[in-house]
Order: structure tokens, then sequence, then C-alpha cells
């Protein structure tokens, strides 16, 4: 049994534009290929920690949507998520959490518990238009080339991309009757990659590019943001990807179409991240924490069950960490690292999908 704890032998150089990174998250995917190496198996005594510490919520009558670290005390298992925080923020950004105990709680427990659990690594943020702090990843019959449709209603490969939060976590609850394998990325790998071999690609990268908000606006805000590829920070690097939702803004009016360099940079970076990219299947009760300024990350296409009840099924959490990696300001403010903020409407955790 391995552990994840690469925090605390890790090297990191302070981070220059242009210059090669020296960072713990620039990993290979041979680096990360055995994943009982990286994971921490929830053990009996963590789970009975999770179990008393959702009945200390049900008996404190504090709702999900305002669940905090102090609301969900632990003992030994808060140690471990201390650790769990430190790997994201200064190993590799991603950890694997396997055995979440699901067959010891009903839906609204489960919710509980995994909200209690990242409560412990951030808060709790906004995912979609309609306020919801646990999402969920489910075939909702969306058409993933629609501008206003987000990618995880639908059966479809995605592309690699970035969530509008510190941390992304992904807990399985059910599996696909066939694909829809995780797929994991390094940021900082690709950045080196693209430097060594296109540095003037690099450079096109660190520009802004037009991105959609998939129709999840306020009144008067415009269907677009601009955020870099690339970014740099008090001697950090930090990564927004280019997920769908760049092609998606090129639909919009008012944005501009990509340059010659802005394409050829977008259609060289997608390349290397398919090159130095990973794929995990996700087995029931798996937790995957994300942190991603330092990761990339998608699924591929899936079929799944016919049966309601056994179809594909995640539920995930956006985190913010107040005291985390340091990202520019505007990286901060453009949506991503602030979730998705619609004014007057009001944080609610669901327990079963709804469309958005």
């Amino acid at each position: 049994m391995g552990d994840f704890r690469s925090f605390k032998t890790a090297r990191r150089e302070p981070a220059v534009p242009m210059q090669p990174l020296v960072d713990p998250a620039g990993w290979s995917a041979d680096d990360l290929k055995d994943v009982s190496r990286w994971s921490y198996r929830i053990n009996s005594a963590d789970a009975d920690e999770l179990e008393a510490a959702v009945a200390a919520v049900r008996r404190n009558g504090v709702a999900m949507v305002d669940i905090r670290r102090q609301d969900f005390p632990l003992k030994a298992f808060a140690d471990v998520l201390t650790d769990v925080r430190r790997e994201l923020m200064d190993g590799r950004g991603i950890v694997m959490m396997q055995d979440f105990p699901l067959d010891r709680f009903d839906r609204e427990a489960t919710a509980i518990a995994y909200i209690g659990l990242g409560a412990h690594l951030g808060q709790t943020m906004s995912q979609n238009k309609l306020g919801h702090i646990l999402g969920h990843v489910k075939d909702l019959g969306g058409d993933y080339n629609d501008p206003n449709t987000r990618g995880y209603m639908t059966n479809a490969e995605m592309r690699f991309h970035t969530d509008a939060c510190d941390y992304v976590g992904l807990l399985c609850l059910q599996t696909p009757m066939s694909g829809g394998a995780s797929r994991i990325a390094s940021s900082v790998t690709v950045y080196n990659t693209v430097l060594r071999r296109r540095p003037e690609l690099v450079e096109a990268l660190c520009g802004d590019y037009y991105r959609s908000r998939s129709g999840e606006t306020s009144p008067g805000d415009l269907p677009y943001f601009k955020q870099p590829i690339f970014s740099f920070h008090e001697g950090y690097f930090s990564a927004t990807g280019a997920g769908a939702v760049i092609d998606k803004a090129q639909k919009l009016p008012g944005v501009p179409k990509f340059t010659p360099v802005q394409k050829e940079a977008i259609d060289v970076y997608r390349d290397t991240v398919d090159e130095i990219a990973l794929d995990i299947d996700f087995q029931r009760g798996d937790i995957q924490f994300l942190n991603n300024f330092v990761m990339l990350h998608t699924r591929r296409e899936y079929h799944d069950w016919p049966e309601l009840e056994r179809k594909r099924h995640l539920l995930r959490l956006w985190l913010y960490d107040a005291n985390g990696r340091p990202i520019p300001k505007a990286q901060r403010e453009g949506r991503f690292g602030r979730g998705v903020s619609v004014k007057g409407v009001q944080r609610v955790a669901p327990l079963e999908a709804e469309a958005a």
C-alpha cells in the first residue's frame, strides 16, 4: 500500500514565465499508473467518525448548505484530511480516496458525510445557475455541442477542462455499463512539454481567450469572459485549461475569432494533453479530489444501464480555499475560482440530479 503524501518530500522552485517549471504537480502518467500508490483507503474507524459526524449535523439541525468544518467534527480522520489538503496544495494536486462507506448511509446521509468531509478541505461553492452546492454528474440527455449546455449533463466524451473552484471532488455512486473512465493530466507537465517543443506558442497561451459562461449569468452580464490558459502569480504557476467553453464562445456574438497563432496554440495544447494524460477507472465509493489550478480532467464517453437506478452517477463538490494556491486576481474574479454566482439565487443541495 502506498502513501499519497508526496508533499513531505516534494520540491518546488519559484515559477518564472517562459522558464521550465519545477513543481511537484508536474507528474507523468507513468508516475500515477498504479493508483494504489497514491490513494487513501477509508477504513472502518474513519467510517465510524463520518457516521458520528453525520449524527451531529442532524442533531444540531445544520442545513447541508451551511455545513462548515466545525459543524462536522472528526478525530483522527481530520488529520488525514489535513494531509489531503496539503497534497492538493503542495504535492501532486490530486488524491484518490477509496471505500467511502456508501452502504452505511441513505442518500441524505451520504450527502451530509460527503459535504462534511469536503468542509475539511474548503468551503462549498455554487456549481450552476440553480445554486447547487452538491452537483450530480449524470446523463440528463443534454447536447454537448450546445453553447448553453454543461458537459456533465451528457454522456459525451468531454474536452479536458478545469472547474471554477480551487478543488473539485467527485464521489462515484454508480458506474456505467461501459466506458466513462476518468481522465487526468498535469497542467504543469503540459506547460513544460509545450515550452520545450514550441516556446512561441506558450506566449500565446499566456494571453487571454474568450470563454462561454454557458448561459449562467446575472442580468446585465456578458455571456462570456476572458482568461489566459497559463498564468503566473507570486512565484506560482496556475492554469485554467482549454475546454469546450472556448469553442462555444466562438459561436457567441461579440467574440472575435481565434487568430491563426491562437488556433495553433490551442491545437498543440490539446494534442499535448492527450499525449500525457492518464485514464483511471472509477469504482463505486471512490472520491477523486483535484486542484484545478494544476490539474486537468475529463472523462471518456460512456454507455449507461437501461435501469434508472443503475445509471452512472457521481456527486460533485466545488471547494474554495482562501489559503490555497496563489492565483491572479483576474483569474479569481473571472468565474474561475469563484464558482457560478447568479444574483438572487439561493444555495441548495439537491439529493437527485436536476436539469440546469
